[in-house]
């Protein structure tokens, strides 16, 4: 027993061709396999046959392998779902199946611009007709698109029968798509067709691929683009879209399951996107573009040369000329359909009217309220094909009764013309009124022109067209309307290019005219007809200005007074209805000259309170240059300094300060540019010790850092010497000086001191000092021996020496009796010794010496004992 991945076809064709009867195919293969999508299709079916449009015919294909399909047309929808509804599977389980004869079928049976949708759950067993469906494709231009819901596997087996690559090949060749849909979302196969049915692709992009990995694919939106949908089918593909600038378009989701996603770019605008894919394995991308045409339309019972000589709507039951007007002139008009409501549609014969400027005529009958589309089907320079339809059109509806209208001249065209000698001229006139007015053309000398009118709009608006045979001289042309309550006319002037004549009597040359003085250009022609001049200066047309006059009664253009914003290129510019002449000169100018500017010197050196007076010599330049002082430091650039005199060209400091230290530009302007020069003044003067630490207290091993700020020109040498009370002692490699002249060490005991930061340069030097004290707690000379035997009567000297100790500490000798009572017996200063005379047994006992100060303590104990 097979699995249910056992294949059953399922080939749905529509024949969606422009302009030609249209079909709907339906191929099934009744295969067991395929009993619940058969089953789905029954319920579903008609949810794409209703959505049908101008269907004249319904083919059902019955296919059973080993079988071969016989088509059976049917005529009209309801009998084809009747039939679709009888259907039974039956056969059996062969697997791969026999596909391509069946998608090769559809293909020959199909018209041209059609779909052919594919319903499949197996692989195709025979590749030989790839080549025939190719054939089929491109000479038919159809598109074929394939609904996979499984694969060939039989019952216990694991590997796969055949291949599905055949399916996407297929899709490629005949510019369509393979869906990827299993069994629970097999349903959005009907949403798919709809989405694909209901419109015209213009454009249709195919890309297979069959790697794991990422992908770039490129395509394009332009004006005329108004739909862009793109199906992506494989497994856990992903995907993202931005356009030239990383922007990422609005997306409207149609279709989004595992293996399959459609989607809708909604507002495509106008240039380049990208869809950036990443692929899990065997992935196509199908790109669906819609483009419309854009065009102007009018319509007139007579034949029209321009858009002004029609109305949007035609006449009722009366043939109308159809005037047509191409947005784009790049496109070519292919063929002209009309289409009237309830009838088929039908192609007209057109003519080219002018194609440089897009414009097309064709003539047709319009019955009265039938309403009617015009289709158009057009080929862009890239050979696309690209379609415009209107929206639904009605012809004029028939006025009963028209108001009364006083007769009035709408338009007249052309306003002006010239025509060859003994040439024929047509000329239109738009008129509206009601009852209709009587409309006459004569000339200026009463002669009356031939000429036939028409009712253009049934709101009373006419239209006549005047004939001139062999035109001979000038004249004025008037048209005119009138009726019993009132009249109205409009003329036109009508020359006649009987003798050409383009004689060009003066015309620019090149010129250089003197700085602030006059210059003059000439341009002269005797024409007929009338020329007129145009003066152009760089490229812009030439107005009267301040600078620029242009004076006709002479023939010239007058520039005011030469600067050099006058100087370029002067064109004169000659033309009339028939030739154009165009004359260039290039203007100069002279007397002028850039500046320049010199200074003795680029750098001084000064010492303070010493005066300094620099010029600047203008060599040359003109118009004369104006001359100034600029002020530039390390900060950038500051007002001259206070102290500084700036007059006429030169820099004045009488008395020179640090202030001053920087760099002086002098600078020159004229009009035809700039120069300038720097000098840089350096002040000099005797140290300044500008910041010095005063006081320092710290306490032994702490880390000292003694700061000397030093201000120089030139810069100081800074050393450090130190002295306790009025004796100098040298510092050790223990103190350290660094680049900012700071001294740094360990403190001992024996740093205490004045420390002097000494700041010299040639121009003298200055000292400043700190004073650095070393805290430390006292130290006790411990005593020879620690316990002293004396006889009574005798005098004992108990010696208490602090060795060291900062501040100088304070010192206590206390006695503990043996009896533990305590008795402070002396105090004293660094040096404390304890004199005991006369000695008896109440002096035995211990005697500690205490020494003390701010940062600590020490004590010595000693026994005496009387014998």
């Amino acid at each position: 027993m097979l699995t249910k991945y056992l294949p059953i076809w399922l080939i749905i064709y529509l024949a969606a061709m422009v302009n030609a009867k249209k079909s709907f195919t339906l191929v099934i293969d009744t295969t067991v396999s395929m009993r619940e999508e058969v089953d789905l299709l029954k319920i579903y079916i008609d949810s794409v046959v209703n959505n049908l449009l101008d269907i004249d015919k319904y083919i059902l294909v019955p296919f059973n392998d080993p079988g071969r399909s016989i088509p059976i047309v049917l005529n009209s929808p309801r009998k084809l779902i009747e039939v679709i509804n009888m259907i039974e599977v039956s056969g059996n389980n062969n697997c791969p199946e026999m596909s391509m004869p069946a998608i090769e079928q559809a293909l020959s049976s199909s018209m041209p611009e059609s779909h052919i949708f594919v319903f499949t759950d197996g692989n195709p067993k025979n590749y030989s007709t790839l080549d025939s469906i190719q054939n089929l494709c491109r000479k038919q231009n159809n598109q074929v698109i394939i609904f996979l819901s499984g694969e060939c596997f039989p019952s216990g087996r694991k590997s796969v029968m055949g291949t599905t690559d055949t399916y996407f090949d297929v899709a490629q060749m005949c510019s369509g798509s393979v869906f990827q849909l299993e069994l629970s979302n097999f349903r959005q196969a009907f949403k798919i067709m709809n989405e694909l049915i209901k419109t015209v692709w213009t454009d249709i992009q195919v890309q297979k691929i069959y790697y794991i990995g990422s992908k770039q694919i490129p395509f394009t939106a332009d004006k005329h683009t108004t739909e862009l949908v793109i199906a992506v089918s494989g497994d856990y593909s992903t995907f993202e879209i931005t356009d030239t600038v990383s922007r990422i378009p609005g997306i409207e989701e149609i279709v989004n399951t595992r293996k399959t996603k459609v989607f809708r770019i909604i507002g495509p605008h106008i240039g380049y996107y990208t869809l950036n894919i990443l692929c899990q394995g065997r992935t196509i991308v199908t790109i669906y573009k819609e483009r419309r045409l854009v065009f102007l339309y009018g319509f007139s019972p007579k034949i029209p040369r321009s858009l002004k000589e029609t109305s949007t709507q035609p006449m009722p039951d009366s043939n109308s000329y159809v005037f047509i007007a191409l947005e784009e002139i790049s496109m070519i008009i292919d063929s002209i359909h009309v289409k009237v409501d309830g009838g088929d549609e039908k192609e007209i014969h057109f003519e080219i009217v002018d194609r440089s400027r897009g414009l097309y005529l064709a003539q047709d009958y319009f019955a009265a309220e039938k309403p009617f589309t015009i289709t158009i089907n057009c080929r862009d320079k890239n050979n696309q094909v690209i379609k415009g339809t209107t929206t639904t059109l009605y012809p004029q509806s028939y006025v009963q009764a028209p108001l009364v209208q006083k007769p009035k001249i709408l338009m007249i065209e052309p306003a002006t013309a010239l025509v060859n000698y003994k040439a024929d001229f047509t000329i239109v006139c738009k008129v509206s009124g009601h009852p209709k007015p009587t409309i006459t053309w004569y000339d200026t000398e009463g002669t009356t022109i031939q000429s036939e009118d028409a009712l253009l709009e049934t709101k009373s608006i006419y239209i006549s067209y005047a004939y001139i045979q062999e035109v001979t001289k000038n004249s004025t042309i008037i048209c005119k309307c009138e009726s019993e309550i009132g009249e109205n006319s409009l003329s036109m002037d009508l020359f006649v290019n009987r003798t050409f004549t383009f004689d060009v009597k003066q015309y620019p040359e090149d010129a250089t005219f003197e700085y602030r003085t006059e210059g003059k250009l000439f341009c002269e022609v005797d024409s007929y007809p009338e020329a007129s001049i145009n003066w152009y200066h760089n490229d812009s047309l030439v107005e009267n200005s301040e600078s620029l006059e242009i004076v006709p009664e002479e023939n010239m253009i007058l520039i005011k007074e030469m600067t050099t914003d006058e100087t370029g290129e002067y064109r004169c510019e000659i033309s009339n209805l028939l030739e154009t002449r165009t004359y260039t000169a290039i203007v100069d100018i002279s007397g002028i000259e850039p500046p320049e500017v010199e200074l003795e010197n680029s750098e001084i050196v000064v010492k303070l309170d010493e005066p300094v007076k620099i010029e600047c010599i203008i060599k040359k330049g003109k118009p004369m240059p104006t001359l100034h002082w600029k002020f530039k430091t390390n900060n950038g650039f500051e007002d001259i300094p206070e102290g500084v005199d700036t007059q006429d060209n030169y820099l004045e400091i009488l008395s020179v300060k640090t202030k001053h230290k920087g760099v002086y530009i002098c600078e020159v302007v004229n009009d035809f540019g700039t120069d300038a020069k720097e000098v840089s003044i350096e002040v000099q003067y005797v140290p300044i010790i500008k910041y010095i630490d005063n006081i320092i207290t710290v306490k032994k091993q702490d880390y000292v850092k003694l700061s000397c700020e030093v201000d120089a020109n030139p810069t100081a040498r800074v050393t450090w010497t130190m002295t306790q009370g009025d004796v100098e002692v040298a510092l050790d490699q223990r103190h350290k000086i660094d680049e900012y002249n700071t001294l740094s060490f360990t403190a001992f005991a024996n740093d205490s001191g004045n420390y002097h930061c000494i700041a010299e340069n040639p121009l003298g030097k200055d000292e400043s000092t700190a004073t650095v004290i070393v805290l430390e707690p006292p130290y006790i000379n411990p005593p020879p021996t620690r316990t002293k035997f004396v006889k009574p009567g005798n005098t004992i000297n108990l010696l208490c020496h602090v060795s060291y100790g900062y501040p100088i500490p304070n010192t206590t000798w206390q006695f503990i009796a043996l009896n533990s009572s305590l008795t402070t017996m002396n105090r004293g200063g660094r040096t404390n010794n304890l004199i005991i005379s006369n000695i008896s047994k109440k002096d035995e006992g211990s005697y500690i010496c205490l020494a003390e100060n701010d940062v600590g303590s020490d004590t010595i104990e000693i026994v005496v004992k009387v014998l």
